[in-house]
């Protein structure tokens, strides 16, 4: 047998939702119930599609970076976005891994989209069309189905 994290914890979600939360007695107990239910089912999701999703932001993310810095007048920001650029490639596939190196990734695609905002000309307004483009996708990225 090879466990499946998504399917075992649908499963759990089922059970609460269909199962445990119509048990209990008390309507506090019943919502917390609930609660968990769509948690795990949310965590379902998740668990499914966090490694792909991470791997995609990562490189999006990396590309932007490099593209950002030759547009950047700031040099420790340009060496700061050219050096993430470069290490945008994980060590491993280990959610940890990945979530680190997109926590990094982002951290400087903050400074430097502060930084393009102040940066006149077409250029600059192109890439900040490009990473606010990159920020939504991000964000649909992220969306949870609805319990059927």
């Amino acid at each position: 047998m090879r466990p499946d994290p998504p399917k075992v914890l649908m499963g759990v979600a089922s059970a609460l939702l269909a199962q445990l939360a119509p048990e209990v007695k008390t309507p506090f107990g019943q919502q917390m119930a609930s609660l968990a239910g769509m948690l795990v089912f949310i965590f379902a999701q998740e668990a499914d599609h966090i490694v792909d999703r991470l791997h995609r932001e990562n490189q999006a993310v990396a590309t932007l970076l490099g593209d950002a810095a030759p547009l950047l007048a700031d040099e420790v920001l340009r060496a700061r976005a050219r050096e993430a650029a470069a290490h945008g490639d994980p060590a491993d596939l280990r959610v940890s891994t990945l979530q680190a190196l997109n926590d990094r990734l982002r951290t400087v695609l903050v400074d430097v989209h502060a930084a393009i905002e102040e940066t006149p000309g077409p250029d600059a307004a192109a890439m900040d069309a490009r990473i606010w483009s990159e920020l939504v996708e991000s964000t649909n990225r992220r969306h949870v189905e609805a319990l059927r």
